[in-house]
């Protein structure tokens, strides 16, 4: 044998261990077929958080990329996964398109729980045409607050995942929000499952798709032209 040489087995070829599922899209985007993934173990797979677009979902509007939906695997069977709403959230690029010189841009952030037990921390935000005082700020973050509280509690997670994702929920916040000041944009930019009906406790995982204190643009970053009104207050 050569000086230097070495014995060993053959190298296993983890791929072929692997077992391939389809993930199908939660109850509120009718199940679609969403991805088609490798896993190694069906148990482990349990809670893996995966992350789309509203396009993927839906496959209407090019302009629904700028969502991105993330779902949880709840059950494997048959070569199929079923998952829930993890969340959503507003792509980094479309929120820092919205940022205007010379505009205000109010954030408020508060948990709702929806009429079949789901807990979710809500992040909304608006942005004015021109900058706007203290006071009419908090007009408006509390006439988000005000709808959110009244609307959320009698949604359940389905209706409450399509009026978030889809709009219908900003466009009531945009209704009372111009009641207060010139108004361009109002949204729902993130949302975040906190507990379940079956789980009370926190149902963040290592997979979970964010941590709170990345999410938002920082007021000294040189993207935020506007860093003294890009200020997130929050009320969780």
């Amino acid at each position: 044998m050569a000086k230097g040489s070495r014995r060993g087995g053959r190298v296993r070829d983890k791929w072929r261990d692997k077992q391939w599922i389809i993930v199908n899209a939660p109850s509120a985007f009718d199940r679609v077929p969403l991805n088609y993934i490798p896993i190694s173990d069906i148990n482990n797979a349990k809670g893996r958080v995966i992350e789309n677009t509203l396009y993927d979902m839906l496959k209407q509007d090019p302009t629904q990329h700028q969502t991105k939906i993330f779902v949880q695997i709840d059950k494997i069977n048959a070569g199929m996964a079923t998952t829930i709403f993890k969340g959503h959230e507003y792509a980094k690029e479309f929120l820092r398109s919205l940022i205007r010189r010379g505009s205000s841009m109010i954030n408020f952030v508060n948990e709702y729980k929806t009429s079949d037990g789901y807990l979710f921390r809500v992040s909304s935000t608006a942005f004015s045409h021109r900058r706007i005082n203290t006071a009419k700020k908090h007009e408006i973050r509390l006439a988000m607050d005000n709808l959110l509280k009244e609307r959320i509690p009698n949604l359940t997670l389905d209706e409450f995942v399509k009026e978030v994702t889809m709009g219908k929920m900003s466009n009531d916040m945009m209704e009372e929000a111009k009641k207060i000041a010139v108004i361009r944009h109002v949204g729902v930019r993130k949302t975040k499952l906190l507990s379940s009906p079956l789980q009370n406790e926190d149902t963040s995982t290592s997979n979970d798709f964010t941590s709170e204190t990345s999410e938002e643009i920082s007021s000294d970053s040189p993207d935020n032209p506007d860093a003294e009104e890009v200020q997130d207050e929050t009320n969780a």
